[in-house]
């Protein structure tokens, strides 16, 4: 059958054998279906450009009838969709994407105005421009009047270009909660930062041209009670270090988040005035920036209090910082890191950020094989299995020839993740897996909740193929791999810890002393370097009788290039 059955068809059909009473009763029940049914099917409505020739979508007169329950709705056109969006009362979130104001230039402003005005309960905006377009007068004049619920308007890549416009959109964003311009042009606009905006509480600056870093700070400044900035100045301004540590602060007392990332910012010196100059952050995200040891002393500050910390874009983390982080942050939720050292593990203190729910940190072993390779394991694994919270596991590494990371198997420890009951998602790419039938079933009865998968699960790209099979008939998505290059296969090689302890001991360094540092800081990761040039094949690393022992070696720190290593 191509098209199934509605159930007045199914009715149609089964008529003539059915009583009187029989009829009542289906017609009762096809009104219930109607009643129970129709508002969880046309809740979320994305109005493609081609919606009138799309199999999957309903036609106009379905979607006049049931416009009544639509909240949130998308479009990427509205040509031929005038009758549905004049029924359209409730809505709660819109979205519109930027094609459409190249495309329908002459209509789109009064139609989304008339949308605007008959729908009071509003709460959300979200609008995106194509560097030509930005909100007429008259919407903006719509979203203040008609919208008393509005609390979140963000808007992208619109240029303004009348003064008028920019005193509506003030108007706008004195009156919610979270505002957000990204890749905006504000030319030879005196944008009017006299009045407050008391309502503020999250507020997101991007990349906005002609509009001076001094008027960005005023804009900044008037909202007391922020509690979220993100803020990234163009790439071509300097970030105002100065004008931050002196204003800010004092104007926004309640700032507990920040998302920076380092355009504009020079210096590392710089950051940690920034975090110096802050008090009881709960979530900090830097992007694109360089973290020495003098900007990580900062952070310290903030431990006590961080929520959620995402560093995972940044260069010069280190293993050790990544460890005393685990160590020192209570009540840690989220961490997102380049890498820990499996021996930082080993020898640090216990983890105290046992309420972690996201963790992407890639761990890194010091031997290919051996006594001391199992022990590293084993470690990780138990300290991993304290984290009953943990939602999101993603231990995959960004380098694809990087260094073999965390190996999910049973004869290294696995077992010791048993009680993460809570865990939805694992990331394992570039990892270097052999994930047999013994780890497959372990995984499905330990992780019930889990429902995706990523990563190549094998080196025998077959055997890769039957996990991922068998995987997404137990219910976990799989998103595909491409098969890898054998020429292009990362390294299996174990990390040599003393690269990550070189030049890591500048606690007495000055200002001046690590401006130079940054100066001469080379963008590729140092980190990356193997410890031994043989190329040897992830399949000549894979137990499948068990543990190969080794003699253990007195006094054994990870230092020693390939100690335990086994030729291939």
């Amino acid at each position: 059958m191509d098209n199934p059955l509605l159930l007045p068809e199914i009715l149609l059909h089964i008529t003539p054998y059915l009583t009187h009473q029989d009829i009542v009763i289906c017609l009762k029940v096809c009104r219930q279906w109607n009643q129970s049914f129709t508002p969880l099917i046309f809740p979320n409505i994305t109005a493609q450009e081609n919606w009138t020739t799309a199999k999957d979508f309903p036609p106009l007169s379905t979607l006049i009838k049931n416009a009544f329950w639509v909240r949130s709705l998308t479009l990427k056109t509205t040509v031929g969709l005038a009758p549905f969006l004049d029924q359209c009362t409730r809505l709660k979130t819109l979205v519109v994407h930027g094609d459409i104001f190249s495309k329908q230039q002459d209509t789109i402003w009064t139609e989304l105005t008339s949308l605007i005005r008959h729908n009071p309960l509003i709460e959300r905006i979200f609008l995106g421009f194509d560097r030509q377009n930005s909100p007429s007068i008259e919407f903006l004049q719509a979203l203040s009047e008609a919208c008393p619920s509005l609390n979140r308007y963000e808007s992208s890549q619109g240029k303004y270009g009348d003064q008028a416009q920019v005193e509506a959109l003030m108007k706008v964003l004195r009156r919610v909660k979270c505002a957000s311009t990204r890749y905006e042009s504000f030319t030879n606009i005196p944008v009017d930062t006299t009045g407050s905006f008391p309502h503020l509480q999250e507020l997101t600056i991007k990349d906005a041209k002609d509009l001076s870093t001094q008027l960005q700070v005023d804009l900044v400044c008037q909202c007391p009670h922020l509690q979220h900035l993100k803020w990234t100045v163009c790439r071509d301004m300097f970030f105002p270090i100065q004008q931050f540590c002196d204003r800010i602060p004092a104007a926004c007392p309640n700032l507990r988040k920040l998302q920076m990332d380092g355009c504009g910012i020079p210096y590392p010196c710089d950051l940690s005035r920034i975090l110096n100059s802050l008090s009881q952050l709960e979530l900090l995200a830097f992007c694109g920036t360089a973290i020495f040891s003098r900007t990580f002393r900062a952070m310290e500050r903030h431990f006590r209090t961080l929520q959620s910390l995402d560093l995972a874009d940044c260069f010069s983390v280190k293993s050790w910082m990544v460890q005393e982080v685990l160590e020192s942050c209570p009540v840690l939720e989220t961490l997102k890191v380049p890498y820990i050292l499996m021996s930082d593990v080993e020898v640090g203190r216990p983890w105290v950020a046992l309420r972690l729910k996201h963790l992407r940190v890639h761990f890194r072993t010091s031997k290919l094989w051996g006594t001391k390779f199992i022990r590293e394991h084993e470690t990780i694994f138990r300290t991993l299995g304290k984290l009953a919270d943990l939602e999101i596991l993603d231990v995959s590494c960004f380098n694809p020839r990087g260094p073999a990371g965390l190996q999910f198997r049973l004869y290294l420890g696995l077992a010791g993740m048993g009680m993460l009951r809570k865990l939805m998602f694992v990331n394992m790419h570039y990892t270097d897996q052999n994930i047999g039938n013994q780890e497959l079933d372990w995984i499905k009865k330990h992780w019930p909740h889990l429902t995706k998968a990523e990563g190549i699960f094998h080196s025998v790209w077959k055997q890769h193929e039957v996990v991922t099979k068998e995987l997404r008939e137990f219910g976990i998505e799989v998103p595909d791999q491409e098969r890898p290059d054998p020429d292009s296969q990362g390294s299996s090689w174990a990390f040599d810890a003393r690269q990550d302890r070189e030049g890591t001991d500048n606690e007495d360094m000055d200002e001046d002393q690590e401006d130079t540092e940054y100066e001469d800081f080379d963008t590729e990761d140092p980190e990356d370097v193997v410890v031994m040039g043989f190329n040897v094949q992830p399949s000549e690393v894979v137990f499948e009788k068990g543990p190969i022992d080794d003699e253990e070696d007195d006094g054994d720190d990870g230092d020693d290039e390939g100690g335990d290593m086994v030729d291939g």
